[in-house]
Formats: structure tokens, C-alpha cells, sequence
């Protein structure tokens, strides 16, 4: 089999990443003769070696491949925004939830993220075809959750933008918000939605202590009493 015959089959599967036992199946040779013919692909930069055991086509959508590096695992954080088209970012870091420690990757000038949940917030994604490939995503709902768990990995004001713009299930929302088991997620929802005149009441429950809207700043700013938030961000 020649080299474009080959890469052509690998972009014509419904698989992303591929093992060294799926190219030897793919190819139909010894092992032996695949790694030097793949060796020659990898050095030609016409196939290119994630990490040990695994390959992908250049020039595959980084989303395709931040979705099949690991199993289970969904893309989320700023990156589900840009792939919904809630940020006018071009973020080259792909942020992916998963339910184990894994190092980042990168591929095509591309970085991915990995964060570990644990298996009480890994819920929320779908999965859907793109490229006539199959891809994980949170659903807007879910990534605007994990936004605000973790706003490191993606701005406040870049969730405030998604929570103005999405079509949201407001229902799926609040629900989802009280499986997150966190308090202030529960802050940071329930007065981002209100600034955008949704009702967030349903969510609403007594507060003890105060949580930086955003923790990434300064803990200077005013204090919001009704959801026992200090605003340390100016959103609009």
C-alpha cells in the first residue's frame, strides 16, 4: 500500500487516534515493515505521534483529536464555547475533562488541557459528528458549570458572554448547577443570571461565608449580600 492510499484510509475512518495494532490491521504488514513505514510517514510530518501508541493524520481538526486522545473525556471551558461559537476568541488550547491525571499533548500548534473531575461532575456532554467523526462535548449548560467551578480555565467574562448569547434550557441549567455539589458555582450562576434578568431563585440558598466571583483576581471589590459574592470583576 502507498503512503497516500494509507493516509487516505486513516482520514476515511470513523477513528481520530490510532494504536501501532490498528496501523499494522490497517496496513496489512508485519510489525516490523509498519514501523518503518510509519517512522517515514512520522518523519515527513504526514502522520504525527501524540504521545507512545498514538498517531493522528496532520491536519485532522484539533477538536476531533482533543475528543479521541482519552476515554471517557469531553471537551469543555473555553474551547466548548468556541466550538459553539459563544467566543470570539481563537483559543489554541483545548480544554478536556476526564476522570484521570493526564499530562497535556499538543498537536499542530495546538495545546491539550486535560482536567480531572471526579465522577460527581464528569456528566453533561454529548456526543456528535463532525468531519463524519465522532466528537464529545459538553453541552453549553455543562460548560458554563465548569466555567465557573474552575474559572482558570476559562474567563468570567467569557462565561457572562455565553450565558448573553446561548439559547439555554434555564431548567437544565439550574438543575445541572445543583448536581455540581458546589456553593459557588451556585454564587457565581445565580448572580451572573440575574444580571442578565433570569430568575435564579430556584438555585437560591443561605450563604455563610463570602466567594470571589472571580478567584483568579484580586480579592478586592464590592460585596454582593444577596448571593454573599465579592465582585472583583467588572462584566459590563
Amino acid at each position: 500500500m502507498k503512503s497516500l492510499e494509507f493516509l487516505n484510509q486513516l482520514k476515511d475512518s470513523k477513528s481520530v487516534v490510532f494504536t501501532f495494532s490498528d496501523l499494522v490491521k490497517i496496513l496489512g504488514k508485519n510489525e516490523p515493515y509498519t514501523k518503518v513505514f510509519i517512522y517515514r510517514l512520522v518523519k515527513k510530518e504526514l502522520l504525527k505521534r501524540l504521545e507512545r501508541n498514538k498517531y493522528v493524520v496532520k491536519g485532522i481538526n484539533p477538536f476531533l483529536v482533543a475528543s479521541n486522545i482519552l476515554f471517557p473525556s469531553y471537551i469543555s471551558f473555553l474551547s466548548a464555547y468556541s466550538y459553539y461559537n459563544l467566543t470570539m476568541q481563537l483559543p489554541r488550547t483545548f480544554y478536556i475533562v476526564c476522570l484521570k491525571e493526564k499530562k497535556q499533548l499538543n498537536y499542530d500548534n495546538n495545546t491539550f488541557q486535560f482536567i480531572k473531575f471526579n465522577k460527581l461532575r464528569f456528566f453533561g456532554f454529548k456526543k456528535e459528528m463532525l468531519d463524519n467523526k465522532f466528537i464529545f462535548v459538553a453541552e453549553v449548560e455543562k460548560a458554563i458549570l465548569d466555567s465557573l467551578y474552575l474559572p482558570k480555565y476559562c474567563p468570567i467574562s467569557e462565561t457572562f458572554f455565553a450565558l448573553r448569547n446561548a439559547k439555554l434550557d434555564i431548567n437544565k441549567l439550574l438543575d445541572y448547577a445543583k448536581r455540581m455539589k458546589s456553593l459557588a458555582v451556585i454564587k457565581r450562576l445565580g448572580y451572573l443570571l440575574e444580571m442578565v434578568g433570569i430568575d435564579a431563585s430556584k438555585i437560591k440558598t443561605s450563604f455563610k461565608n463570602y466567594t470571589l466571583l472571580n478567584p483568579t483576581l484580586q480579592k478586592v471589590g464590592k460585596k454582593n449580600e444577596r448571593w454573599k459574592l465579592i465582585i472583583n470583576e467588572v462584566l459590563e
